[in-house]
């Protein structure tokens, strides 16, 4: 086994000890870092075997004894061929093949009380009971899908030809388009047999060049279409979660087609795979207003934006969508939503970042009270400056973001030298909320203006305290000197 071997081995161990969670939460890590720069080169290694450990099917094994954690396991294990299809987002334009991950717990709970109560209640119990083994659990789980296809189907026809069927199912499902997925949903279980090792067939990770390109990935799907054509939607959804440049699927589009004309992708039976990317420009606009509003973590907002833009950028430069109605408004609406948000941004920027370059105070009790939440905005406020400075036209933002660079890059280049100045004028304990303020000053320094700018300001913050220290050691001995020798020391 060479060194290579034995590294990915050792992952694949370490990441089947994660929860399902923990997988994709470091998958969309991954993500993001990969795209940074000076990115580790292992990193495409850890994220293609996390990206492959999340597509596995995760069966019951042997050693997991029976009980509430196997019964745990069932739904998910029965829904495990959605995996390729699900997501976090609400579309605003339901999207074939794109199945709400919140839609599960709703089927599961139909399932189980309202089409095929006694099945789902036998592999239940099944599950609790430890002398079943987990290969046996597998096959009933396994033929348990297999029934639901056709109860489902079943449902859905007579929700067809019966009125008070259908509302009946839309009150459980959450109306129409619960049943638009639930239709999604059965579709795909149809089509186990042949569609899972069709999905193994294709990279887990498919790059720009392997849909503009090369064969391989072009050829499973065109002989495919051939005798699945009613399944395009289905596999154009899984294509645009694996693909690394979902606006490639724009031009996949047209090489499915033969024709790179809008127009003649749009009336072919290829116009899914454009139909996935808008649904994606939707998604990540929605995820991005999603990390703005209720994610702590102050730079995934434009983590969210860049993914956007890439996006968006990708299809403007592959296809000319002003000469197809449906897809131009699509991502027409998009812009215009996220540019209203990122304009709020970046209007605010200014005053977000003077708040979190205030000198802190101390409490009654003598600890510094920094204001963390202020500072975050800023932080957020910065990248969404930074990575709209060169994706103005994407957002509509270029009065305002000429604008917003002025004033934020004065005020940061100001407050910030007169932050480190006080430092040496400072003594007492103020000296330690005054490095704190220039340590933040400096911080959101480096994001905005760089490494080297902000390698500067640390050498003139040292100087200052140096000074500061002096100044205290001619003083003479007194409590104030030991403050500044501790300031001086933690640095």
């Amino acid at each position: 086994m060479t060194h290579s071997d034995q590294l990915e081995t050792k992952l694949k161990t370490y990441l089947s000890s994660l929860s399902p969670k923990a997988v994709e939460a470091l998958v969309r890590n991954l993500e993001r870092a990969k795209v940074q720069k000076d990115a580790d080169p292992n990193i495409q290694l850890i994220l293609s075997a996390a990206v492959a450990l999340l597509r596995k099917p995760q069966p019951v094994t042997p050693d997991i004894p029976g009980g509430e954690q196997r019964r745990g396991q069932i739904q998910r294990m029965f829904f495990s061929p959605l995996d390729d299809f699900l997501i976090n987002e609400v579309l605003p334009n339901r999207q074939e093949g794109r199945i709400y991950r919140g839609m599960l717990d709703r089927v599961w709970k139909w399932l189980g009380r309202d089409v095929m109560a006694a099945d789902v209640r036998m592999v239940l119990e099944q599950a609790g009971n430890a002398t079943v083994s987990g290969e046996r659990i597998d096959a009933l789980v396994q033929a348990l899908r297999s029934r639901a296809v056709e109860a489902i189907g079943e449902k859905l026809h007579r929700g067809e030809i019966s009125e008070k069927e259908h509302r009946r199912m839309a009150a459980e499902l959450g109306g129409a388009r619960g049943i638009a997925e639930l239709k999604d949903i059965q579709k795909i279980f149809a089509a186990e047999r042949w569609l899972v090792p069709f999905l193994q067939n294709i990279p887990d990770r498919i790059n720009e060049h392997r849909l503009k390109q090369d064969t391989d990935v072009l050829r499973l799907v065109d002989k495919c279409s051939e005798r699945f054509p009613d399944h395009l939607p289905v596999i154009a959804a899984a294509l645009v979660d694996r693909a690394e440049m979902p606006s490639a699927l724009c031009s996949f589009a047209g090489r499915l087609t033969g024709n790179s004309d809008p127009k003649a992708i749009a009336n072919s039976q290829f116009a899914p795979f454009v139909d996935v990317v808008m649904s994606e420009a939707e998604r990540l606009q929605i995820l991005a207003l999603e990390h703005r509003n209720h994610n702590p973590d102050p730079i995934a907002f434009s983590q969210a934006l860049s993914e956007y833009h890439s996006l968006v950028r990708g299809v403007e430069r592959d296809m000319d969508l002003s000469v197809t109605g449906k897809w131009h408004k699509q991502l027409a609406e998009t812009k215009r939503s996220i540019s209203t948000v990122v304009t709020r941004e970046l209007n605010s920027a200014h005053g977000s970042v003077r708040r979190a370059l205030q000198v802190p105070k101390f409490d009654p009790s003598g600890q510094l009270q920094k204001d963390q939440s202020a500072i975050d905005d800023a932080v957020r406020a910065l990248k969404v400056v930074t990575m709209v400075r060169n994706a103005s036209e994407t957002f509509a933002v270029n009065e305002i973001g000429k604008r917003t660079r002025q004033a934020v890059e004065q005020t940061l280049e100001i407050l910030t030298r007169s932050l480190i100045t006080d430092i040496g004028k400072t003594r007492g304990p103020q000296l330690e909320a005054q490095m704190a303020a220039a340590d933040v000053a400096i911080m959101l320094s480096e994001i905005y203006f760089g490494e080297d700018y902000a390698a500067q300001l640390r050498r003139s913050r040292q100087s200052a305290l140096s000074k500061a220290n002096k100044s205290a050691a001619d003083a003479g001995p007194n409590p104030e000197r030991k403050l500044v020798a501790n300031a001086l020391g933690r640095r």
